[in-house]
């Protein structure tokens, strides 16, 4: 594991770190579906970029786990 990747992973493993991480994801709009402006684009591609940073979907195996994850995860009330 590179250096880069142990440091995002170190900073957003802690209880503080995965809630601002939520936190970041949500504001880029990662979970939204409805981002039109090319400005709203760079922001979730940024939000992407920090993905990639922990080591996460850089791999075809890493994407699979990440998917698997999703069906972990209990549906709750709709927004």
């Amino acid at each position: 594991m590179n250096e880069q990747i142990t440091t995002y992973r170190q900073t957003f493993m802690t209880d503080s770190g995965r809630r601002v991480l939520a936190h970041l994801l949500t504001e880029a709009g990662y979970f939204d579906c409805d981002l039109k402006t090319p400005e709203e684009i760079a922001v979730l591609n940024f939000a992407k970029k920090i993905i990639k940073n922990l080591g996460i979907g850089n791999n075809p195996d890493n994407i699979c786990q990440m998917v698997n994850k999703f069906f972990e995860i209990s549906i709750g009330k709709e927004m």
